[in-house]
């Protein structure tokens, strides 16, 4: 038993041989934000509603809240990683949470960022305690294009932010953390997801994640999401494909609507935000938590009725509430989300 915690140890923390984990019961993939602030507001992020919201208590996660989820559940989970809608280099903390995720024997370690923040005291806590991979959201290859869709955001600025990572790993001998672009596709940016591509290989990146809009009810991005099977949109991956290949890159069609399909987030998945609250998919309303980790046990709130309830009507084909709407799911998956 010693022995073999030892091995899990060192082929989990180590740079050099990022791609060898060992799966000793870990089948949980945990996505938690530590912070729900971030420096940006997105056209199509929900984060948008949140300065007119008279609710809106602005927080970051608890240390000894965080310790108590890293103890519960980090020892189930093949990846976590330290954002899922908010900005995680918002948090004071992110390099101690880095810190202590990196400790954790977790065989994955992720994080998405817009890539503002990362530089100075974070860029170094990155490249000390380096996750496997970072995902950078990037909505244009033009200044203008992602100005428009990240709420202002210096494009000039996170390129700058990606370089510098990529000589500091380069001058550490790093292999990790994996730099990917995650790009919100729509009809703003369809022409420019070539670009994109482009882009990606002269920061270091090695692929694009592409998914398409999700409209939010009241972003009023509706006319902006796009049909999955528009020629348009086929042409646009094709010639990305292609430069994507030249480049040498990896060109990612992720969340492309299944109607009918399996649910891959209930059996597996776990969304947790910064005051321990728990929900069962990144769709889910906000309103309607499964769980509170600040109060209950993680095995209490995997095992309460709600989920048992939930898993029994998906099972059985059954999409009620939120998974009504689901955009990988539901034949209405283009309709707009109430997501608070």
């Amino acid at each position: 038993m010693l022995i073999r915690a030892a091995l899990r140890r060192v082929l989990r923390r180590s740079t050099r041989f990022p791609g060898i984990a060992l799966n000793l019961g870990r089948r949980l993939t945990v996505r938690m934000d530590t912070t729900n602030r971030c420096n940006l507001r997105c056209s199509m992020c929900p984060m948008r509603l949140s300065d007119s919201d008279p609710g809106r208590v602005w927080m970051d996660m608890d240390g000894a809240l965080f310790d108590r989820i890293a103890g519960q559940v980090f020892p189930r989970a093949s990846s976590v990683s330290l954002s899922c809608g908010a900005e995680p280099l918002c948090n004071p903390s992110f390099p101690d949470h880095l810190r202590t995720l990196y400790r954790a024997d977790v065989p994955c370690r992720e994080m998405v960022t817009n890539g503002l923040l990362l530089e100075g005291d974070r860029l170094e806590a990155v490249l000390s305690h380096p996750p496997t991979s970072i995902a950078v959201s990037i909505d244009g290859s033009e200044e203008a294009t992602h100005a428009a869709i990240r709420g202002g955001c210096d494009l000039a600025a996170v390129v700058r932010n990606l370089k510098a990572l990529d000589a500091g790993k380069k001058s550490r001998r790093l292999m990790i953390p994996h730099v990917s672009f995650s790009t919100t596709l729509q009809r703003r940016n369809l022409h420019e997801l070539d670009g994109i591509v482009k882009l990606a290989a002269e920061c270091g990146a090695e692929a694009v994640n592409v998914n398409l809009l999700v409209p939010y009810r009241g972003l009023g991005m509706s006319e902006e999401a796009l049909d999955a099977d528009a020629p348009e949109v086929e042409l646009a991956f094709r010639e990305a494909g292609s430069s994507a290949r030249g480049q040498g890159l990896i060109l990612n069609r992720t969340g492309s609507a299944s109607p009918g399909g399996r649910c891959r987030y209930v059996p597996s998945w776990v969304f947790i935000a910064p005051d321990g609250l728990v929900f069962p998919c990144p769709y889910w309303n906000l309103s309607d938590p499964a769980g509170d980790l600040s109060k209950q046990d993680f095995r209490e709130v995997r095992s309460a009725p709600m989920y048992r309830a939930l898993e029994a009507r998906l099972a059985s084909g059954v999409l009620e509430g939120t998974c009504a709407s689901c955009p990988e799911l539901a034949e209405s998956g283009r309709e707009e989300i109430g997501k608070v």
